[in-house]
């Protein structure tokens, strides 16, 4: 059965774990893996070089294999200016636009900035929060604008809210990941998905591998 890892730093580079590994502004690809993903991430913006950063995204989402945009998104917790969020994260969502790749999405206390972006935009692709760890309710907002949800170690913790939040996402719009994790394997995070939807690891293993055809165009 592969393990489906939609957003990963740390890829394993083994060939049954099918990951999309993220890039940051400056980084190289491991060459671990076939599947990247490239964006303009908030934490890592400065005034003086967003001409550079541009450039270096559009250079990135040309190459063979990148199947997303992103991380792109705001955080109200860093200490970037807002201003400088949002112009990063409005270019990554036209790059999205015109080169037809969904957008993953960085969120930090602005989900409701974010959802008022995307209905202004009124986005044709598909846009992904990962490492979703919120409650039910922004889960449900998201979920009402067609949004994808990402979830990843926060499902291990007992009592994280996001357990639930998994549990009434409809299964045609979410995903599993273990972003910056290294010691949490993408099968553990199956293993406790499979628990908290009710369903064994061979029904996960097709909505999943589904929800990658659907949405990347991807077929492991």
């Amino acid at each position: 059965m592969n393990y489906l890892n939609i957003h990963t730093h740390f890829p394993t580079g083994n060939p049954n774990l099918p990951e999309i590994e993220n890039l940051y502004f400056g980084q190289s690809a491991s060459g671990k893996t076939p599947y990247l993903s490239a964006g303009l991430h908030p934490w890592f913006l400065q005034p003086d070089n967003m001409d550079a950063a541009q450039a270096w995204l559009e250079k990135q989402l040309a190459q063979p294999g990148v199947v997303a945009v992103g991380e792109a998104g705001l955080d109200k917790v860093c200490d970037t200016p807002w201003e400088l969020q949002e112009q990063a994260f409005r270019f990554c969502i036209g790059l999205s636009e015109k080169l037809n790749k969904p957008l993953v999405i960085h969120c930090v206390r602005a989900h409701n900035e974010v959802v008022q972006i995307k209905k202004e935009i009124r986005p044709t692709q598909s846009w992904i929060f990962h490492g979703f760890n919120k409650n039910t309710d922004i889960a449900a907002m998201l979920l009402r604008e067609g949004c994808y949800l990402s979830f990843g170690a926060s499902i291990l913790r007992d009592g994280n809210h996001s357990a639930e939040a998994l549990r009434q996402t409809p299964a045609e719009l979410f995903f599993l990941e273990t972003d910056d994790e290294q010691d949490i394997s993408i099968r553990q995070i199956y293993q406790k998905a499979a628990d908290i939807r009710g369903i064994s690891s061979g029904e996960l293993a097709a909505i999943q591998a589904a929800n990658w055809s659907r949405c990347f165009a991807i077929k492991p």
